[in-house]
């Protein structure tokens, strides 16, 4: 019994280390694809012509930036120099030479070749090369890229109460853009990209460029994706305000705290401005369990708020019930409680001054309450309004709840001196 228990154990380590053979190996070989490019090289000599072809295969396919071009050509005419026998090299003969061009250049064939007709011409060499191309594992889906830079502030320190010292401005600044990038990662609406830790990237960068490391992680060099939007801001005031109260022999702190800021979304390609806003509010803090963190999530929830509501509006996914109609935001978004007025999906209408087209909402048909937030989605229950008319695609705009409605049906229970008539303190 022993020894089957044992073969057993064996067998499943066994197909354990196999599964995680596959899955690696699969992995590896899906991060990188070989593409086809055609180019023509020319130059002085037969060598030099075929560096040049092939330099320009890798840059039509993958780019280049002006550090990593130097070193390219430098590397390829190595190549070619150390190997005299190439200068005939026959048309079509595919050549192997992914190792000793650090992953650049996995193979090539010469589909053609010029010799010099006459003095002050050059080599023509034309070449089908295939170039190791990395891809990501993050698919962008058609989706658009964002980055959220650090934001700027007028004061070195901000009278934003946190254990009774002013807050740093620069770790304010730093604690508000993780907060907005988080939440627009989260959303999974928008491919955000990391523009913090400049240093780290610059150290990985020369690691893979080195002999450190196998040829073909040459290829992950060069892939950094610009940003279609940047989203920038300026922090003009976090402070706090308290306020202590008595009454009847208790005392009740009354804790704000004041943000005026403002941020901007900017096309990078144009630096046009996509949007703006300015934030001017005032965020109460809960006496005992209340902390600044409380403010910098609200802070960041209203900014990344104007954003995607301008951009991706939450909207329907599914309509099951009056009790289970399904959202298509999630915690980065959404919290349980929240309420929602629903509009029908609308349409486009022409400015006439200046032709560009305006996105309107439709009508207004109902309210709804959030009851479960997911990570990926939401689901709400209706308030007020019909169930018929809500329909997939429908758009929802958060309601802002004044205090005094929350308490505006409430029953209030009578107690000594809530009356006209006055205090019976002798029982």
């Amino acid at each position: 019994m022993k020894t089957e228990m044992k073969n057993s154990s064996l067998l499943v380590w066994a197909f354990g280390l196999v599964l995680m053979a596959f899955f690696m190996s699969g992995t590896a070989h899906a991060k990188t694809d070989l593409a086809d490019q055609t180019a023509t090289g020319y130059g002085e000599t037969y060598q030099q012509a075929l560096a040049a072809a092939l330099f320009n295969a890798v840059t039509q396919e993958r780019g280049t930036t002006v550090g990593s071009e130097k070193q390219l050509r430098a590397d390829l005419l190595r190549i070619f120099d150390e190997d005299k026998t190439r200068i005939t090299a026959s048309v079509g003969v595919v050549e192997q030479i992914f190792t000793i061009s650090k992953g650049w250049v996995d193979s090539y064939s010469v589909t053609s070749t010029q010799k010099p007709k006459q003095a002050g011409d050059q080599w023509a060499v034309t070449v089908a090369a295939k170039i190791p191309v990395h891809k990501s594992l993050i698919k962008d889906q058609g989706r658009q890229s964002i980055a959220v830079m650090p934001f700027r502030f007028t004061h070195a320190t901000f009278a934003l109460d946190d254990l009774g010292k002013p807050s740093n401005a620069y770790q304010i600044s730093s604690r508000i853009r993780d907060r907005i990038l988080s939440s627009f990662t989260q959303t999974q609406q928008l491919v955000v990209l990391n523009r913090d830790h400049g240093a780290e990237f610059a150290s990985e960068k020369a690691l893979l460029s080195s002999d450190n490391v196998p040829p073909s992680e040459a290829a992950r060099i060069g892939n950094v994706v610009g940003a279609d939007f940047m989203v920038v801001g300026n922090i003009h005031d976090l402070s706090t305000k308290a306020e202590t109260e008595s009454f009847y022999g208790m005392t009740k702190t009354k804790i704000e705290d004041r943000v005026d800021m403002s941020y901007q979304v900017i096309e990078v390609a144009t630096q046009k401005v996509l949007w703006a806003d300015t934030v001017n509010s005032t965020i109460e803090r809960d006496e005992k369990e209340g902390s600044t963190t409380d403010t910098i999530d609200a802070v960041a929830n209203i900014v990344v708020s104007g954003v995607m509501d301008m951009l991706f509006p939450i909207k329907v996914m599914d309509v099951v019930s009056a009790e289970e109609i399904y959202l298509n935001q999630g915690k980065a978004r959404i919290k349980e409680g929240d309420v929602f007025a629903l509009f029908t999906e609308g349409r486009s209408l022409k400015d006439p001054d200046t032709g560009i087209e305006i996105k309107i909402d439709g009508t207004k048909v109902a309210e709804l309450t959030a009851s479960t937030v997911m990570a990926k989605y939401s689901i709400a229950k209706l308030q007020d309004g019909e169930l018929g008319k809500i329909k997939k695609g429908d758009i929802l705009r958060a309601l802002r709840i004044e205090k005094e409605d929350i308490y505006k049906n409430k029953e209030v229970r009578q107690t000594p001196g809530s009356g006209e008539a006055p205090i019976d303190w002798g029982g």
